[in-house]
């Protein structure tokens, strides 16, 4: 049997979540405000990675920005007091990301903008901040394709992804409404679940 070859869309998978207020506001607000941010700087980020093989004025209608729903969240690690996270995930695909091939020096600079945008909504991250403490602002990268990366700035794929349920859910939301949501098969005899 013969399969046709798909061509595989890379895509970049960013998460976001906030659990105390910044000076854009509660963690609603505060992801709120900084969505088109995000989207602008991804944008700016193609753009310089892109030129002059693309029309700057056109790329950010070749990029497709796919949100999932805000989902509040248990927090991981960090105090035990600590607020509930509100999180969400973007997904972001499309033409303008075909010109480049997924690379260390790219993604690490990618990942610099989303260090600036949460400096910008409050978050000061200090040698003492402890681990899964909260947070104003996260903005984790957690995948560019197929791109495997170890530094000390950034390491892809997200090396906890299996172990987020506030990254997997939002993701499967926004991948189930570009495939469709599989339809879940009543219980059998043979399958207990």
């Amino acid at each position: 049997m013969t399969y046709a070859k798909q061509k595989t869309e890379l895509k970049l998978v960013i998460s976001i979540g906030a659990n105390i207020p910044g000076i854009l506001g509660d963690p609603i607000r505060t992801i709120a405000a900084m969505r088109p941010e995000i989207e602008k700087s991804i944008i700016e980020w193609n753009v310089a990675l892109n030129c002059p093989k693309i029309d700057s004025q056109n790329i950010d209608k070749s990029l497709s920005f796919q949100w999932a729903p805000l989902f509040e969240t248990d927090p991981l690690g960090g105090p035990i007091d600590q607020p509930r996270f509100i999180n969400t995930v973007l997904v972001v695909a499309g033409g303008g990301f075909s010109l480049v091939k997924p690379n260390k020096k790219a993604a690490i600079s990618l990942m610099k903008k989303f260090l600036e945008l949460e400096k910008i909504a409050g978050r000061e991250r200090k040698n003492t901040e402890i681990w899964g403490g909260p947070r104003s602002l996260d903005i984790d990268f957690i995948s560019w394709g197929g791109l495997q990366i170890n530094t000390d700035t950034l390491i892809l794929p997200h090396p906890r992804l299996s172990e987020r349920n506030f990254v997997l859910i939002p993701l499967a939301e926004v991948l189930s409404k570009a495939q469709g949501k599989p339809k879940r098969i009543n219980s059998q005899n043979i399958w207990p679940e």
